[in-house]
């Protein structure tokens, strides 16, 4: 019974979240500095959540050229500095995982 109370609730609290920025009844205007500083968020989460995949394969920190995930991790790098689109980057470096994994 608990278990069900704290999945409504959280999807009540999530709902309600999303809805206070979606919807066009409440008047809500993002200020310029909330702008800015929202605008790191994503690279924020992201490197928050691919930092420990690449550094910490194992639970100990591995930065050598044996650690596959380091080695993906910089070619996806590059492979986006070269600008390739989306698809191509992920399907490519999937495949270059792969074959050093």
């Amino acid at each position: 019974m608990n278990t069900w109370l704290l999945i409504i609730g959280m999807a009540c609290i999530t709902f309600s979240v999303r809805y206070f920025f979606l919807a066009q009844s409440i008047p809500f205007r993002v200020t310029p500095v909330m702008q800015r500083i929202l605008k790191y968020s994503a690279p924020a989460v992201l490197t928050a959540l691919a930092v420990p995949i690449l550094l910490f394969p194992q639970g100990n920190i591995d930065i050598s050229i044996d650690n596959p995930f380091l080695l993906a991790g910089v070619f996806v790098c590059v492979l986006s500095l070269m600008r390739l689109s989306t698809l191509k980057t992920v399907v490519i470096s999937m495949i270059f995982f792969w074959l050093i994994r």
